[in-house]
């Protein structure tokens, strides 16, 4: 049997690659379903004169960026990185592996293009990166043109002041397919995007939540992946389904009497940062924004309370769910488990995908978090924090803004052509199944991606509310009212901070 891995890959590749929105727009709307590599002419290329005609088809390759002509003398392009997302921008030589070389004649083609070098600096992590941005600023010197970090680590650097507005760059169009909108129009404040992310970053779809079903343990419990499929086509996917599935599944495979991860259950997560999908997959905001647009606290509602209520029986008093960071256990065991056959369902992200999965011999299947009740018209999730964003430091003079936004403009595009078909050709092996449910149910997942604006500044000025879920559970603690209310006014305090670092006057 092939493993539905691959049709899940091949998709999460081409339906993120045509992922583009305007400013403002929805999840659902801005989600493109694509089954080739093909681009509909009537989005990215000018109408046929004769309307009668069948439009053209039009590949990737075929779509232009609108850059134009420059020659920049060979300016060199330097991105500050950590060493943990080094191949995202760069490639050092050709090796004969396709991602690596894939990335290496991406630069090598906007080099030659614009007569320009790309460099990256490494570092050790986010930390190191950030570092050097805030002493960059502080001494007005000039040692590279943007940096690249994990997400949830942007309130250092936009707290001290020490990036640019995006939006002042004058050679990028964050409407074209290159760039992802659903995460940048959430971060954009005041007119103002400090940090972007786009197709030069794979990380926000490898760092994309979903649930995964090992079909041969399923079945061995009664559940068949056309049962789940249609649940979710019909709109009846929801918290209380698969509670109600799994939550009676339990052998105590080694006959000791412990629960414990050497055996096999209906449901497994270490009760940490997958539990952040939760309210993202309930449709229950961390923040929204006001009248003016500016970020408010939005979490403390009945339904937050009831979520975690729910969850917190499912993991902690039902015998197919083990969800508990008892000692027994080491931290996502989920993840060894679902390998090794011993359970059913598992949340994970897509990179789990490639690096833990794609050697699975048991065949597995993908479906979207369930809702919180069918009234819920789709089905959404989270991405984990740790996607990768890019920002200019404030040290960039204004005269260097056509530069970085050329050849940035210009390595999102080539990314989106090139890069990412080939990154996840490797991961499917040149294998691809006919499995369209598969297909169908990562066009949900990703139509339904949450990127909370609240995550940017979750450790600091948000007070931990976008993990208030998650110690809550992993604590297992129920009163979600009464954490809140400790740091409430805090938070108020320190969201007026926010406003400041977004030109906000009072």
């Amino acid at each position: 049997m092939k493993k539905t891995l691959s049709l899940i890959l091949a998709m999460l590749m081409l339906l993120s690659a045509f992922t583009a929105c305007s400013e403002g727009g929805t999840a659902a709307e801005d989600t493109t379903a694509a089954v080739s590599d093909t681009v509909d002419s009537a989005s990215d290329a000018p109408a046929a004169e004769d309307t009668e005609a069948e439009p053209a088809e039009t590949t990737r390759e075929d779509v232009k960026d609108g850059l134009g002509d420059y020659n920049f003398n060979g300016t060199s392009f330097r991105a500050a990185q950590p060493e943990s997302s080094s191949y995202e921008f760069y490639a050092e030589e050709l090796t004969g592996e396709s991602t690596n070389d894939a990335v290496y004649n991406r630069n090598l083609r906007v080099e030659e293009r614009f007569n320009a070098e790309i460099e990256t600096i490494n570092f050790a992590n986010t930390t190191a990166v950030l570092t050097e941005v805030n002493n960059l600023v502080a001494s007005g010197s000039d040692a590279f043109e943007v940096a690249t970090h994990v997400a949830y680590k942007a309130y250092t650097p936009i707290g001290n002041g020490a990036y640019r507005n995006w939006y002042d760059v004058p050679t990028v169009d964050f409407t074209r397919p290159w760039w992802n909108n659903l995460a940048n129009t959430q971060n954009t404040i005041n007119g103002i995007l400090y940090t972007a992310t786009g197709d030069i970053n794979i990380t926000s779809l490898l760092n994309t939540y979903a649930m995964f079903f090992n079909m041969e343990v399923a079945a061995n419990f009664g559940i068949m992946a056309a049962d789940l499929y249609n649940y979710v086509y019909e709109g009846t996917w929801t918290i209380d389904k698969m509670i109600e599935l799994t939550s009676s599944i339990y052998v105590d495979e080694n006959g000791d009497g412990i629960r414990d991860n050497g055996d096999t259950y209906g449901y497994a997560a270490w009760p940490g940062i997958s539990s952040d999908a939760w309210l993202a997959a309930f449709d229950q905001p961390i923040s929204t924004k006001d009248d003016e647009g500016f970020p408010q606290a939005a979490i403390m509602t009945d339904k937050t309370v009831a979520a975690l209520e729910k969850i917190y029986n499912f993991y902690y008093n039902t015998d197919g769910a083990l969800g508990t960071t008892s000692a027994l256990v080491s931290a996502e065991y989920e993840v060894t488990m679902f390998v090794n056959n011993q359970v059913v369902m598992v949340p994970s992200i897509f990179n789990d995908a490639f690096t833990e999965y794609r050697h699975m011999d048991a065949t597995y299947g993908i479906i979207p978090y369930p809702k919180w009740d069918e009234a819920q018209s789709q089905y959404l999730t989270n991405a984990r924090d740790q996607y990768t964003v890019i920002g200019i430091p404030l040290s960039k003079t204004d005269d260097s803004l056509e530069f970085i936004g050329v050849i940035t403009e210009a390595l999102a595009a080539e990314s989106w052509k090139t890069v990412f078909p080939e990154y996840y050709n490797v991961a499917l092996k040149g294998k691809y199944s006919s499995d369209r449910d598969t297909a169908n149910m990562v066009d949900l997942v990703l139509a339904g991606r949450n990127f909370d604006f609240a995550f940017l500044f979750g450790e600091q000025q948000f007070q931990r509310l976008p993990y208030f879920f998650r110690d809550l559970l992993a604590a297992g603690d129920t009163n979600f009212a009464s954490k809140y209310a400790k740091i409430e006014k805090a938070l108020n305090k320190t969201l007026g901070k926010i406003r400041e670092f977004y030109g906000y006057e009072g």
